[in-house]
């Protein structure tokens, strides 16, 4: 199939292997939140961020190419202790740990193992901490039509 990368398989992934988490949702429900103040405790989001294809201008296949995905869990945590977000980092790590552990190396069908690229904290206020570890796969588009 010629769409993006199917984020429902690590979104349900991660529900069932993360057991810290209280929901996790996609790009449409990241989207429709307007500020810091509004992402609940213990929710994560899959968000597709980009797709490119790893042959570049090299010959390919009429009908199928590699796209090489490239997507980040966003975590959403209490920050009760300061504004910088510091020690809240320090209470996410099991959280980070875990998301990390059920998404690193493994292979959804019709994709490459999934790995590890970085993780920042993103956004911080006296209430919550935003962390988002990125990943990287490969997947194969396949045409259907002739």
């Amino acid at each position: 199939m010629m769409r993006p990368l199917n984020t429902q398989v690590i979104i349900d992934r991660l529900k069932e292997l993360v057991p810290g988490l209280d929901d996790v949702q996609g790009a449409a429900e990241y989207n429709q939140v307007k500020s810091l103040t509004d992402f609940r405790i213990g929710t994560a989001f899959v968000v597709l961020a980009s797709e490119r294809n790893p042959a570049g201008s090299a010959p390919q296949h009429k009908r199928a190419a590699s796209a090489e995905a490239v997507f980040g869990v966003i975590l959403v945590a209490r920050n009760y202790r300061d504004q910088s977000g510091a020690e809240a980092l320090q209470d996410l790590g099991p959280l980070i740990g875990d998301a990390r552990d059920a998404l690193l190396g493994w292979e959804p069908q019709g994709m490459d193992a999934i790995k590890w690229l970085q993780g920042d904290a993103v956004d911080s206020d006296a209430s919550r901490v935003l962390w988002i570890d990125v990943f990287t796969t490969t997947h194969v588009l396949r045409g259907t039509k002739s």
